[in-house]
């Protein structure tokens, strides 16, 4: 019996120690995310659609941010 409350304790405390962890990740995220405010997205289109979508209660996760048009250099 002790044995088995001793592993269950050891278990317990071992899933606790590994979701600390988890905090390097979203300090990926926010890396990742400022790293996509800097870059060339269609920052525009994609206000316009976030307040549309916050307007009907849904939430807008980018997986493939739209990019900006660059406009072409005639030589």
């Amino acid at each position: 019996m002790k044995r088995v409350v001793l592993c269950c304790l050891m278990l317990s405390l071992s899933a606790c120690a590994s979701m600390y962890g988890k905090d390097s990740n979203s300090e990926r995220n926010k890396v990742s995310q400022k790293q996509q405010t800097n870059s060339e997205y269609d920052q525009a289109y994609m206000a316009r659609v976030e307040r549309q979508a916050l307007q009907r209660g849904v939430i807008v996760k980018w997986v493939s941010p739209p990019r900006a048009r660059k406009a072409k250099k005639d030589d």
